[in-house]
């Protein structure tokens, strides 16, 4: 006949009235204090759960709440039936191209991978202002903005290409019919190309009438050089060549006309020794109301007035 074995903790424990068997039960005896509470509810008062069942609830919830927050989507991925060429998993692809965005603009190197652009970053082949400034080097990210436009909409409800295409052709047609005037809104165009498309339609369409419309205006230098050099057009200054820099209010370095001056101003600072042993780095003068991101790094900032800064530019211009 088998005997079960008892095991003791302590000496109190052989003592039959002690009393152990009950607080084995309520290890919490202290209940818990709901009657100087934050809650008005008398239902809330009325409650005589103890400790150990409250701390009970509150770890139950809590596990169930961060397992909750641990579900994520369900992405199923689909292998390719056949695989593009170019394409190679864990590899990345790049691409030269242009990014124009209205204001800036920039020959640059898209990095993808899998089709998925993912870095914009500079183009050192490219010849011409393949340097790209902080904001374009972000402009990536506008990608996969959540609101952005995913298609043509009509009325403000999303309509498939085919549908939108030909609503546009009906309208142009019934307008060019009819000889009113259709006005295609546009930022300024850069693009070659994008020009070529515009003026095909206006050729197919006289009545379409095309305007270039920007949010950050440059109308009143196209209209200065237009006047002084008879192009309209914004010039492109190579200050890596630049002996002397005189620069009123312009913030070259920072967001001045869109542009990325900043490389080539770098390799002009360079204090090189030329042929005659003079240093060919450039002298930066800036005179700024304002202290910016080029006044900070000229080797002389005046700090003056707009009213100053015109008299300073006249005597400055009656110097020359």
């Amino acid at each position: 006949m088998s005997r079960e074995k008892k095991y003791w903790k302590s000496e109190i424990q052989l003592d039959q009235n002690n009393g152990l068997d009950h607080l084995e039960h309520n290890e919490f005896v202290e209940k818990i204090p709901v009657d100087n509470n934050i809650f008005s509810d008398e239902n809330i008062n009325d409650v005589s759960a103890n400790r150990r069942d409250f701390l009970k609830y509150l770890g139950f919830s809590t596990s169930a709440a961060v397992l909750a927050s641990c579900e994520g989507p369900v992405h199923k991925s689909v292998p390719y039936v056949i695989q593009p060429e170019r394409i190679r998993p864990g590899i990345a692809n790049y691409y030269a191209t242009s990014l124009f965005d209205g204001y800036d603009s920039a020959n640059v190197l898209v990095k993808t991978r899998e089709g998925r652009p993912i870095k914009i970053q500079n183009n050192k082949l490219s010849k011409y202002n393949g340097h790209a400034n902080a904001r374009v080097n972000a402009s990536v990210l506008s990608l996969y903005d959540s609101k952005r436009i995913q298609g043509p909409t009509i009325n403000g409800e999303d309509v498939s290409w085919f549908t939108f295409n030909n609503n546009i052709k009906a309208q142009l047609n019934s307008l060019k019919a009819l000889n009113q005037t259709v006005v295609l809104l546009t930022s300024t165009i850069a693009s070659p190309t994008t020009a070529k498309i515009i003026n095909s339609l206006i050729a197919e369409y006289p009545n379409v009438k095309h305007v270039e419309y920007d949010s950050v205006s440059e109308s009143a230098a196209l209209d200065a050089h237009e006047k002084m050099y008879g192009t309209r057009g914004l010039p492109y200054y190579d200050f890596q060549r630049a002996e002397s820099i005189v620069s009123f209010s312009a913030d070259f370095l920072g967001d001045w006309q869109g542009s990325n001056y900043d490389h080539d101003y770098v390799k002009g600072r360079i204090p090189n020794r030329g042929v005659d042993g003079k240093a060919s780095m450039s002298k930066h003068i800036q005179i700024e109301s304002n202290l910016s991101i080029t006044g900070s790094n000229a080797d002389l900032r005046i700090p003056l007035s707009i009213n100053n800064k015109k008299l300073f530019l006249a005597h400055l211009y009656d110097t020359i």
